[in-house]
């Protein structure tokens, strides 16, 4: 009996070794399926983005820009080249400035720009205005302002004279106009 139940140990031993290498081989064989299918789907997905980036125009970045707030922009108020922003007036009583940085990031760029306009700041209001709390800010993407919006705002950034490339985001910053005293 002995010598049954130790062939049958080594039987179920030698089925597990097996089992397990071919199950280790059969997952091997899935992740490498898995890369080749994902790799074919983003080389669709680039070639129809490829094909489609020439269709993809701009013809008004003022009204592009507005869109996605909501707002009608009446003009370009500056352009912060250093900082890749750039401001507009708008009929509501509001700046509205579109940047591809994060509010942390464009006011550590902002600060140093500010500091050294010296007398001239006190005439010209900060790009963020002078109340920074104030200042409401909405990111857009490709997750919810469209499948081209990178391309489209690219377009825009290249039309308002800011290099933006093609931005992953934008952040819109709403920037209440100063009250005059």
């Amino acid at each position: 009996m002995d010598l049954w139940a130790a062939a049958t140990l080594a039987a179920v031993l030698m089925l597990g070794a097996i089992l397990t290498l071919y199950n280790s081989r059969q997952a091997s064989a899935l992740r490498e399926m898995e890369q080749v299918l994902s790799d074919w789907y983003l080389m669709q997905v680039a070639e129809k983005r490829e094909k489609q980036r020439q269709a993809v125009r701009v013809d008004n970045p003022l009204a592009w820009l507005g869109q996605h707030l909501d707002l009608t922009l009446t003009g370009v108020e500056r352009v912060q080249g250093e900082a890749l922003a750039v401001s507009f007036l708008t009929d509501n009583a509001t700046r509205l400035v579109v940047s591809p940085f994060s509010p942390d990031r464009l006011k550590r760029l902002l600060k140093p720009l500010e500091a050294k306009n010296g007398k001239v700041a006190n005439l010209v209001d900060p790009l963020l205005g002078r109340n920074p709390g104030k200042v409401q800010v909405e990111e857009r993407s490709i997750l919810n302002a469209g499948e081209w919006f990178d391309i489209e705002a690219g377009q825009v950034g290249k039309a308002l004279g800011v290099n933006w490339g093609e931005p992953k985001r934008l952040y819109f910053y709403r920037v209440p106009l100063a009250e005059k005293k």
